[in-house]
């Protein structure tokens, strides 16, 4: 590194945008992002005299051709070097042009312009001209390429220059610009529009890095003259101008894609006033913010009109560039994500002048072979010859081209049917049509018919077909079909209801327990199951609340009951049964009333009829291949929908029944050791579930296993996968009959899917107002069908808010909407999460369910669960792992707000008796740590000095966040030149965002010093540990 300060004078400060520009650089230099790069193929006769001439010419008429940018003070600086000879650089050979492009430039020290000849035969060059963009615009190329032009031609003729002498100076600009108070009334103006602006999310194909990368690729598309002429007259019947009209209905895009109404778009803006700036090289070009108004439903003329004004009120406050705006809005810095907007979008009206034209030579335009974009999406439009050329750049860490080439067709189909209709509304804009809209509505919901038997007429088959098979069985105690059939009836005939009463079942999971259920429903009346672990409070309003007219309970559990006057049968007492009639149930009757926990705080009951449950074990016969030889185990509280799967399905197929007993529920290892004696063939649990079988040694190729009633996460979908032989993610509330959608996991799972509908079930993914949002875009997911239940046990209202007519379905139709977020991937739906568990956090919205699945991707985790406590992102841990290393995984991985500011270790995550998890037993995290913290040990000093001197600050604390504190990117340059010229350990910029505090930093720079003094011997160690802080600049 030199420390030599420049001799030149003409030293000059960076424009706002060129400071963005250089710490851009300084994060990582071999980027060659905001390379300019044009290289064209010379067919002909070259005089390479006349062209080095030329090129020499040029930057000594330009200064910012000759400007570098060393570091002083722990500042960058623009020193602009004294005309001199410049020297073409002349290969031979097919030398790969790609790699001139890509090669990188020292700010501090080279020429950013390189003109590179390759002679590739007698008369044939290749000419790479590659400019760094800190001291070039686009406007720039066309100035370079045109004076190029004029200059061989001359030379070649031996005459002498033919251009005038500029009429300004680069360094008559930066210090124009530098002398320049910030304008208030812009300020005032930026902040009143782009305050609390939302970033874009558009469905990415992967998930985000922690840190965006520039790696990017093009899809090109021609807009052909027709559409040109007619959306082009459509923008000037509304006194708009093709930008205008193309931006509007690039918005309309983005709102299609990404499903939301608030976003940004940058836009680039020349930054020139048609003066004496206008011939001059330079980057006087910035970018400009657009934010979306897409309130309403306006038509695309009333989109035009509005996008106009902000355009044209945005111009008169053009003056403030991006940097100060970014900083006056202190919008927090993300690594994971360009700030303000993600996307940009321009358009170059006549793209004649950015082409390489040499007198007396064919020259044909290469592509250079690498595209790089600090954008997750970057559409140009180039008009040429009455076409328009379509030119989308886009991230690769995110997005796969047939993505994005999807992205472009529907941006022509979209202007198309603009140019057709200008008064299309927004709404049917963004919605799907044509092969879209049939595809989500018929193609991914093509399953079988609803099955019509019933669950008892199923069993009463099974009963004739195989009476003496074993149905039930439970520790030593074993029913065949015939005696559950003859038990189920004798206990019946004791009930004495009607037909659509309810019976409330007060029983833990036993045999008498399905004995009481079977017996229930052949009265045609409901069970409503009874935990009888609830507290008595709840067990006193599911009592009240179903108006249930009898109980069943054993002796043991009718003693936990709350006082109550309902008649009561014991199950356990011997009494004597006068003969039974059956009732024969109809589809629409009740089968069971469910009570799920109500937002509210006060549980609501789902009452499901016959045809409901009929179809769910249709729909899981044929998802698992239902056989007589199917053991089922059941593990789950009769008080949890899924239990009825487990018990009904194999009594309605002829296989068997396991029931766990409570001691065998409560140990992983006693479930294991009954799962293998018992022959046991399906297993379903929740996550929470499964993750205890595997801690007890489950693992059995033969094992078909169900997954579901939580999110499952990738982590624990592999290692489940690899520990049974078949493995179904399956999805589904209460609300429609235990699962909808299923999933087979394949071998190597990758991203988890929900799946798509089972038999007699439909799915949709809606915006607020129940309309189809587009493949790939979050919506809420809303199900029809067979499935669904009744409704709320005498909850009208609730019912009607949650059970809504279904719009895309034969009329009678009713859907009911979970809350849940998903989207259509091509393998199926994919789960986002709860519609509360997206939180909004510090201004940046979140899904904790992205946080526990990175948390539970890091080794020694086993299970993770996060959540928000007094604004603050907690993340609780089950396993060996030390949070400490949790959190450093995590900040090298995710963006910083995603990063939980505390980690809670616990034995085991709190289960409902369910097997859900019960967020309301985690436990508080402790207060945090208000109070000032005095840095202590000498890097923490160090560190708290500088920021000090930085920030203008009197202290900081130990804990203290340097860009809370006002801190930016280029203080963050200078944070690490200081530490560099005091202790001799370089510090990545990058570093400084991920280790934000005082404490951190110290840490990170004494890890460094650690490691930089193990390598060195006793003497060298000596020398650095006394270096002397004599440096002043870093280059």
């Amino acid at each position: 590194m030199s420390t030599d300060a420049p001799a030149e004078v003409n030293r000059l400060p960076l424009s706002a945008d060129q400071e963005r520009l250089w710490f851009l650089h300084q994060v990582d230099p071999a980027d060659p992002t905001f390379h300019l790069s044009h290289t064209a193929r010379l067919i002909g006769q070259l005089d390479e005299p006349a062209l080095a001439r030329a090129v020499a010419e040029i930057v000594a008429r330009h200064e910012a051709l000759r400007a570098r940018f060393p570091v002083v003070d722990g500042a960058p600086v623009q020193v602009i070097d004294p005309p001199g000879s410049f020297e073409l650089e002349v290969l031979s050979g097919e030398e790969p042009v790609h790699a001139l492009a890509a090669r990188p430039f020292d700010l501090a020290g080279d020429r950013l312009l390189r003109v590179t000849l390759i002679r590739t035969g007698p008369e044939e060059h290749v000419l790479s001209v590659v400019v760094h963009h800190i001291v070039a615009d686009g406007r720039s190329i066309g100035i370079l390429l045109g004076e190029l032009a004029a200059l061989y031609s001359a030379f070649c003729k031996g005459e002498p220059g033919p251009l005038p002498p500029l009429p300004a100076r680069w360094s008559d600009f930066v210090r124009a610009e530098s002398a320049e108070a910030a304008d208030a009334e812009a300020l005032a103006y930026w902040r009143d529009q782009l305050a609390g602006a939302p970033p874009l999310r558009l469905p990415t194909d992967r998930p985000r890095p922690a840190v965006a990368s520039a790696d990017s690729a093009l899809v090109r598309r021609i807009l052909r003259g027709p559409l040109v002429a007619r959306f082009s007259a459509v923008a000037a019947a509304a006194r708009c101008t093709p930008f205008m009209a193309l931006m509007t209905a690039y918005q309309a895009l983005l709102a299609a894609k990404s499903g939301q109404h608030d976003f940004c778009v940058g836009f680039p803006t020349a930054g020139r006033d048609g003066g004496e700036d206008d011939e001059l090289i330079g980057y006087f070009a910035s970018v400009s913010a657009l934010r979306a108004d897409l309130s309403g439903d306006p038509t695309f003329r009333e989109l035009m009109h509005r996008t106009r004004a902000r355009l044209l009120a945005g111009r008169r406050h053009r003056k403030l560039p991006l940097e100060g705006l970014l900083t006056a809005l202190d919008i927090e810095r993300d690594l994971s994500r360009p700030p303000l907007f993600q996307t940009t979008f321009g358009m170059t009206y006549d793209a004649s002048d950015q082409a390489i034209r040499l007198a007396g030579l064919q020259t044909d335009w290469l592509e250079v072979g690498f595209t790089h974009s600090p954008y997750e999406v970057k559409l140009d439009l180039f008009e040429h010859g009455g076409e328009w050329l379509m030119m989308l750049v886009y991230n690769r860490d995110l997005f796969d081209a047939d993505t994005i080439e999807r992205f472009a067709r529907d941006y022509e189909a979209l202007l198309s049917r603009v140019a057709d209709d200008p008064l299309v509304r927004l709404s049917q804009l963004t919605a799907p049509s044509g092969g879209e809209r049939d595809r989500l509505i018929h193609d991914w919901n093509r399953v079988a018919p609803p099955a019509r038997a019933l669950f008892p007429d199923l069993f009463l088959e099974q009963v004739g077909l195989r009476p003496d098979a074993i149905a039930v069985s439970c520790g030593p105690e074993r029913l065949s079909y015939a005696a559950l059939d003859r038990r189920a009836d004798e206990l019946a005939a004791r009930l004495d209801v009607r037909p659509g009463e309810c019976v409330a079942v007060c029983l833990p999971r036993s045999v008498e327990a399905l004995v009481a259920l079977l017996a229930v429903q052949r009265t045609g009346a409901a069970y409503v199951p009874l935990d009888p672990a609830y507290p008595a409070a709840r067990l006193e309003f599911v009592l009240a609340d179903c108006g249930a007219t009898l109980v069943l309970a054993s002796r043991e559990t009718a003693a936990v009951l709350p006082a109550h006057n309902v008649r009561t049968v014991l199950v356990d007492e011997p009494a004597s049964a006068p003969e039974f009639r059956r009732v024969r149930v109809r589809g629409e009757d009740t089968a069971y009333v469910l009570y799920t926990s109500g937002s509210t705080g006060r549980p609501k009951g789902v009452a499901v009829p016959h045809s409901a449950l009929g179809n769910l074990l249709a729909a899981m016969a044929d998802l698992v291949g239902a056989t007589p030889q199917d053991v089922w185990l059941a593990l789950t509280s009769l008080s949890f929908d899924i239990s009825a799967l487990e018990l009904y399905l194999p009594l309605a197929t002829g296989g068997r029944v396991e029931i766990a007993d409570a001691g065998t529920a409560a140990d992983a290892f006693r479930q294991v050791r009954l799962i293998r004696e018992a022959g046991v063939t399906h297993v379903q649990a929740t996550p929470s579930g499964w993750r205890v079988l595997l801690e007890g040694g489950i693992g059995d190729p033969a094992l078909t296993a169900l997954v579901g009633g939580e999110a499952l996460g990738g982590e624990l979908a592999g290692r489940l996968r690899a520990a049974v032989g078949r493995l179904f993610n399956v999805y589904g509330p209460t609300e429609t009959t235990i699962w909808s959608t299923a999933w087979p996991v394949p071998a190597v799972p990758g991203e988890v899917r929900i799946g798509g509908p089972i038999r007699g079930t439909q799915v949709y993914v809606v915006g607020d107002h129940l309309e189809l949002v587009r493949q790939g875009v979050p919506g809420e997911l809303v199900i029809g069908g067979a499935g669904v239940a009744h409704g709320y046990l005498a909850r009208p209202a609730l019912t009607a808010e949650r059970f809504v007519p279904d719009p895309y379905g034969p009329p009678g139709g009713r859907l009911y909407r979970t809350g849940d977020r998903v989207r259509w991937r091509e393998d199926g739906l994919e789960f986002l999460g709860r519609g509360d568990g997206q939180i909004k956090l510090r201004g940046h919205r979140i899904e904790l369910g992205e946080v526990e699945s990175a948390c539970e991707s890091v080794p020694g985790v086993v299970a993770a669960v996060a959540a928000v406590h007094e604004e603050n992102l907690v993340a609780y841990l089950v396993g060996d792992a030390d949070p400490d290393d949790v959190r450093a995984e995590l900040a090298g991985r995710l963006p910083a707000y995603l990063v939980p500011a505390w980690f809670i270790r616990l034995p085991a995550l709190p289960l409902t008796p369910n097997g859900k998890l019960d967020r309301r037993a985690l436990p508080a995290p402790h207060a945090p740590e208000t109070r000032f913290v005095a840095p202590s040990g000498d890097a923490e000093e160090l560190v708290a000095h500088i920021w000090c001197e930085l920030l203008g600050l009197e202290r900081v604390s130990a804990a203290d966040d340097f860009f809370r504190l006002g801190g930016h990117s280029l203080l963050a340059v200078r944070v690490g030149a200081r530490l560099w010229a005091t202790t001799g350990v370089e510090i990545p910029i990058l570093t400084i965002f991920t280790r934000r505090t005082v404490a951190g930093l110290a840490a990170e720079l004494e890890e460094r010093l650690m490691s930089e003094l193990s390598e060195l011997s006793e003497e060298e160690a000596e020398r650095l540990l006394n270096r002397p802080n004599n440096s002043s600049e870093k280059s």
